[in-house]
């Protein structure tokens, strides 16, 4: 076996004929072998040469840690959500299970090449998995794999590389109930508690888990207001109390109409004892999201015949209060959002006939010019 010294690093011939270069490790001054070996000898002097120059310009590939499959990387990653959302969290987890581990879990993270994302984001769209499915599984990845470059496993992240295109967006018109329409669903449920919830979303633009978590303590009927501090997560299983989304708390005036209502049921509903809730489960405790989806809001709609999902009523109070005058910033103070952008591009929506009552107010303009 033919050595070569050299002033930095080492060459040697291998039985089969071919080459490899070894460099000393920083840290431990040990000889490291390239990951590859190399046919000539000059071939393995050359990327000595280049490995010398990563290490004095602090850009070398810790080579042990790139041979690694991805699967080793999860758990570092992992520990890093301390600040995420319990569904969020459950978002990652099921997206690693379902569809990263099973591509590349046991492939070297260096081996993982912007070829192989693309074509297993192919495989994703064939298999007909949504934009949205697919963007947070790529998300996901993307960030497992920047922590790599981060601490030089290696060079650079291949999802950003990519060169697929992801399907696109589909636009989905939502509806913006009319009151006449919220009036409908909300007579449609039999229980008091769910009327006057469906009222109280379409007219404060609450969140639903704000309004699962609305105490009475936080509602003054004489002054017609409403304090949201917190907001319920039940789509984990156990409810879970949280700050707003926003992480701020907001006092919003209601409707008089409202106040009425929900003094109407102020002695509380709970056959148990009175419940701090507004809107309690039977048990005084808090409602389940799912649950109150399929046994209240879904029968009612159906009953109907109206099309729209919970979630719709924050919209329809967004662009009611525009259509009462409100300024884009009143809005968006008054629903919680962190930007205007929010409540402008996704919540303030147009209500159907909006366009021939502008057409109507031009013909009146038009009149007054004679």
């Amino acid at each position: 076996m033919a050595r070569t010294r050299r002033s930095w690093g080492a060459l040697r011939q291998l039985s089969s004929g071919r080459w490899q270069a070894r460099y000393p490790d920083p840290d431990s001054a040990r000889l490291v072998p390239a990951p590859v070996t190399f046919a000539s000898k000059s071939a393995a002097d050359r990327w000595l040469t280049k490995k010398r120059s990563e290490v004095d310009a602090g850009l070398m590939i810790d080579e042990r840690a790139s041979k690694a499959p991805l699967r080793a990387l999860w758990e570092p990653y992992r520990r890093t959500w301390g600040a995420l959302s319990p569904s969020t969290k459950i978002a990652y987890d099921t997206a690693r299970r379902l569809r990263i581990e099973p591509r590349f879990g046991d492939v070297r993270v260096r081996r993982i090449k912007p070829a192989d994302v693309d074509e297993w984001i192919g495989d994703m769209i064939d298999a007909g998995q949504s934009r949205y499915v697919i963007t947070e599984t790529l998300g996901v990845l993307r960030r497992i794999l920047n922590r790599a470059v981060r601490d030089k496993v290696i060079p650079t992240n291949p999802c950003a590389e990519r060169g697929i295109q992801l399907p696109r967006k589909q636009e989905i018109q939502r509806p913006v109930l009319s009151p006449s329409e919220v009036e409908k669903i909300a007579q449609a449920c039999t229980r008091e508690r769910d009327q006057v919830l469906i009222r109280f979303l379409a007219y404060s633009g609450c969140r639903i888990g704000e309004a699962f978590a609305l105490r009475w303590s936080s509602v003054d009927l004489e002054r017609r207001t409403t304090t949201i501090r917190e907001n319920i997560s039940s789509n984990t299983g156990k409810p879970l109390l949280r700050p707003t989304k926003t992480y701020g708390t907001r006092t919003i005036d209601i409707p008089r109409k409202l106040a009425e209502q929900l003094a109407g049921i102020r002695p509380g509903i709970n056959p148990h004892g009175k419940s701090p809730l507004v809107f309690p489960n039977a048990r005084g405790g808090y409602l389940y999201y799912k649950n109150w989806r399929v046994r209240s809001w879904d029968r009612a709609t159906a009953e109907v015949g109206i099309e729209a999902l919970p979630h719709d009523l924050r919209a329809t109070c967004a662009s009611l209060l525009i259509d009462a005058g409100a300024s884009p910033k009143d809005v968006q103070m008054h629903l919680g959002h962190s930007s205007i952008e929010v409540t402008m591009n996704v919540y303030a929506r147009i209500r159907g006939g909006r366009s021939a009552d502008l057409a109507a107010r031009l013909d009146a303009l038009i009149e007054e010019a004679g």
